[in-house]
């Protein structure tokens, strides 16, 4: 197994304050003291992490911020199957061939949706003159840096897929054999580890829903195709076509943007009919497909077209982790959704029904009955969060619990906790199997979920005493007064872009600091209000 990491060819920059950027993870998040007794002998332990997007990286990261005194021997190795750390952010070299799935969903054009500065690690800004809604070049060099200034590389192994994982062991004591392949030379081997934590993302296996007769109206004319966004990167290939769109979250509205120009005509196909935010180009809006015929595509409302020549569909992506279901440590059902009601034993294994992996405490920790609560741990599972500070939060919970395993609940009181939460969106009118992991808010105020997840964890680990605390919440006044205005921020960002690259250095001279970025945004944010919009 090959240990040596080579990083993209880019040259590691000077932040000229760097120095004192994750000096509140780094210096503060642990509130271990290297005297007290109690902690002096840990027994070692073997970690792995598999992924090296910002979820890995906040986990690797967070568990080497542990004092020294109290991980002893711990061995900490992060498997990456690609050659680079970013995750989705780093380019697949290769063109999409479906049905192979491609090593990402990113498209040459891609910018981020969520401001830039509201996306970083804790501490951790991104370089001077990052467009506040940058593009993907932008991401995927932040988490070089990020990498190659907190010294990540002597853990990460690249090229390096994780094939399965299975638990050999009890309800209190084991290990998981991981098989491991070398993508490079095709070898093989098994390692045991004490504990595995799963970051490897959620934006890889497309779900692909399929409707009656789109045999027929694919096979009605020559040149027709169903495929999903996880295949798409330009309109070019649509020049002259007429296009069907299905979805209107990211991917479907970034297809109509970028296919509308070329083609014939763009319909966007919406369960609810209201046309997403950020949509500035025309497309004819309308409902759910109902069915195919052999000419033509049905709607629910009973409205057909037939000109379509494609249909691309941005419906999102299911949640899988093949490593876990080879090893039998996660069941594969997409129609389970489960009855089990307050007292019941915890299932032997986790079970995904693809958009929701169960059961987990605080979307985090397998309370399944095979293994300890602590040994199987998920990174990034939550959906509709800025990724980089919930990475962050989850991560500091996973080290904590590490360190002092009685940190944590039991397994029966956190299984109780998770099946009043369940019972509790129901109870909202909203199905906790189909939400998923999306961090939503059921009682349908104006809180931000995702803010209040991530405050939630730290505050938990403060009140534990794991962590000081500093009246403070986790998520900063800035995060969310930006992540509030977005729509506004958007909106003043385009306009400085059209007005060129003098204005946008105009705007982004001299920031470096998180303070600074937020003043920016926060100017941004009023000049837009001052225009009347």
């Amino acid at each position: 197994m090959h240990c040596r990491t080579i990083l993209l060819g880019v040259s590691f920059f000077a932040f000229s304050s760097l120095t004192t950027f994750g000096r509140t993870i780094e210096q503060t998040a642990f509130r271990i003291e290297s005297g007290d007794p109690n902690l002096q002998s840990h027994q070692s332990k073997s970690i792995a992490i598999v992924g090296a997007g910002s979820a890995g990286l906040a986990a690797l990261k967070t568990l080497l911020d542990l004092p020294q005194n109290v991980r002893p021997g711990w061995e900490v190795v992060l498997f990456e199957e690609r050659q680079n750390v970013g995750g989705i952010w780093l380019p697949d070299p290769n063109d999409p061939h479906p049905p192979d799935i491609p090593e990402t969903p990113l498209y040459p054009d891609l910018k981020t949706n969520t401001p830039a500065p509201t996306m970083t690690y804790p501490h951790f800004p991104f370089r001077p003159l990052t467009p506040i809604f940058p593009s993907h070049e932008h991401i995927e060099q932040y988490h070089v840096d990020y990498a190659n200034h907190f010294k990540l590389s002597p853990y990460l192994h690249f090229n390096t897929s994780i094939l399965s994982a299975a638990w050999v062991g009890n309800t209190s004591f084991g290990s998981w054999n991981i098989t491991v392949e070398d993508k490079l030379t095709g070898s093989r081997s098994h390692r045991l580890f004490d504990h595995l934590i799963a970051a490897n993302g959620h934006n890889r296996y497309p779900y692909v829903p399929t409707w009656p007769g789109q045999e027929s109206w694919l096979q009605g004319k020559k040149g027709r195709e169903i495929i999903h966004a996880v295949f798409w990167r330009n309109g070019t290939k649509y020049e002259g076509k007429s296009v069907l769109v299905v979805g209107g979250n990211a991917s479907g509205r970034d297809v109509v943007i970028h296919t509308q120009p070329v083609a014939e005509k763009v319909y966007l196909s919406l369960k609810d009919g209201n046309a997403p935010r950020r949509l500035p180009v025309p497309c004819a809006i309308k409902p759910a497909i109902s069915h195919f015929t052999a000419d033509s595509i049905i709607f629910t409302d009973g409205t057909q077209v037939s000109d379509i020549d494609a249909v691309i569909l941005g419906t999102g992506y299911e949640v899988r982790v093949p490593f876990l279901s080879a090893g039998d440590a996660l069941a594969i059902s997409p129609g389970a959704y489960s009855n089990a009601s307050e007292g019941d034993p915890a299932p032997e294994h986790l079970t995904t029904n693809l958009r929701y992996v169960y059961p987990l405490h605080e979307h985090i920790f397998s309370l399944a009955a095979s293994y300890p609560p602590t040994a199987l741990a998920f990174v990034g599972l939550p959906v509709l969060t800025a990724n980089c500070p919930s990475d962050i939060a989850q991560a500091l919970l996973i080290a904590h619990a590490l360190v002092d395993p009685t940190l944590l609940p039991s397994r029966e009181d956190m299984l109780t906790q998770l099946r009043k939460r369940e019972a509790h969106f129901r109870e909202r009118g909203f199905d906790p199997y189909r939400e998923g992991h999306r961090l939503i808010d059921v009682e349908g105020g104006q809180r931000d979920a995702s803010h209040e997840y991530q405050d939630a964890l730290i505050h938990f680990l403060k009140k534990r005493g794991a962590l000081p605390d500093d009246g403070q919440p986790f998520v900063e006044q800035w995060r969310r007064r930006s992540r509030n205005e977005s729509e506004a921020l958007w909106r003043a960002w385009e306009r400085v872009e059209s007005l060129g690259k003098e204005e946008i250095e105009r705007w982004l001279k001299g920031v470096r600091t998180e303070n600074e970025w937020a003043g920016v945004m926060d100017r941004l944010i009023e000049w837009e209000k001052k225009q009347g919009n």
